[in-house]
């Protein structure tokens, strides 16, 4: 039975730009996901205002809930994916159910639908975030795990840069033009789940009957750890509510989406370079980093100023979150084994969406009934605390707090 301290024997596979094959093409089904997925996340303030004719409350709290309710598919998924030693046929099915959500919004009238097509959405995220995760950190080697987890992360980032210029030059040629972006999202989307056909199944453990037994006894400090990371995302209010900010500052609506663009460019300029700082200075060091920044960023958004400031804002954020997204799961990867791995980044997965699921019900309420600043220097405060309560438990060495 392996134990977190060791790892199974693993075949080398080919390596294509630096990469392991598997990380390079997992890299470019996310790049065609996020290229889809993004051209609609960076309309939601417009389609939701102009079309909905909702508010902060209604999409926080949209965007809040679906992640909740994926919380549990991530466990599950993740423990199933080890049990039955194959991640790739859930991160497929994961795959293709979230993109066969996206010509849904064609008939969307009213915040509940998009409810219903965003909770399946993030069903279809559920399923594929923990096995894919594993799938990646079973097919390089431990001492390049940063590294391919901020290639993966860069990918996905740089589809998620051409997602939103996409929507804008949609939206610029045709005003108000939503279903041609939710015609275009599909298709995309469909390029990213046929790109699975370059992904192999990398053998992995078979649990054991006690592998039940040993979720239980997860090392103290992995648990903690998933706990001021849950607190530290209760501090992240989803983008797609704070996208709402440039509303309040008078912007036509087809510029939002080069907003959304800000934050994704600096999302992929800082990924890489993220796992690399990881991978030589340690994960703790950049994801506390990665967190002061965040709130760097809020302040900026917050400040009642001119557009390029709160340019400037979207641009901290996509650096900050860059800091924390990839590294947090290599962080997770290094205190784990590989038999357990899909069940620790199911229990992370689930850890972030329950602080989602907060931060988005929480951030929108609060933006809607008294102020984008008012939710704003919440989260900032929420951040401050996670933030402390991470170094402190990082830093310990195999105890933590008790």
């Amino acid at each position: 039975m392996e134990t977190p301290a060791s790892a199974p024997q693993r075949k080398p596979l080919k390596r294509v730009f630096g990469v392991e094959r598997n990380v390079f093409f997992m890299g470019l089904v996310s790049f065609f996901n996020d290229f889809s997925a993004e051209m609609i996340v960076s309309i939601f303030p417009a389609f939701f205002s102009s079309v909905l004719k909702a508010g902060a409350a209604s999409l926080g709290l949209i965007e809040g809930v679906a992640e909740g309710f994926a919380n549990f598919i991530k466990i599950f998924s993740g423990r199933l994916s080890d049990a039955v030693a194959r991640r790739k046929i859930f991160a497929v099915f994961g795959y293709a159910l979230s993109v066969a959500t996206r010509p849904l919004y064609l008939f969307a009238a009213a915040p509940a639908h998009v409810f219903g097509i965003r909770v399946a959405d993030r069903v279809g995220k559920g399923l594929r975030d923990a096995p894919r995760d594993a799938l990646i950190s079973l097919s390089a080697p431990r001492e390049e795990l940063g590294r391919s987890f901020g290639f993966h992360r860069a990918m996905d980032s740089f589809g998620a840069i051409l997602g939103p210029l996409a929507a804008f030059f949609i939206l610029r040629a045709f005003p108000g033009g939503f279903d041609a972006i939710f015609i275009v999202s599909f298709m995309v989307g469909v390029c990213a789940v046929l790109s699975f056909v370059f992904v192999h199944e990398v053998a992995g453990i078979v649990r054991n009957p006690e592998t039940v037994r040993l979720i239980r006894s997860y090392p103290k400090k992995l648990k903690w750890l998933l706990y001021t990371m849950a607190l530290l995302s209760v501090g992240n209010i989803p983008v797609a509510v704070l996208l709402l900010r440039t509303q309040e500052s008078g912007l036509n609506i087809s510029f939002i989406p080069l907003f959304y663009l800000f934050f994704n460019v600096s999302f992929t300029l800082f990924s890489s370079f993220a796992g690399r700082a990881a991978d030589r200075v340690g994960e703790r060091r950049v994801i506390s980093y990665g967190y002061a920044l965040l709130c760097i960023g809020y302040l900026f958004i917050m400040y009642d100023g001119t557009l390029a400031v709160l340019a400037v804002g979207f641009f901290l954020l996509g650096a900050a979150l860059s800091l924390v997204d990839g590294v947090q799961r290599a962080y997770i990867g290094k205190l784990t084994g590989a038999e357990m791995r899909g069940s620790a980044y199911g229990l992370f997965n689930a850890a972030l969406g329950v602080g989602t699921m907060i931060a988005g019900a929480l951030g929108g309420f609060i933006w809607q009934r008294y102020s984008s600043t008012a939710a704003l220097v919440t989260a900032v405060i929420i951040v401050l605390i996670g933030l402390m309560a991470f170094m402190r438990t990082a830093q310990s060495g195999t105890t933590v707090p008790r």
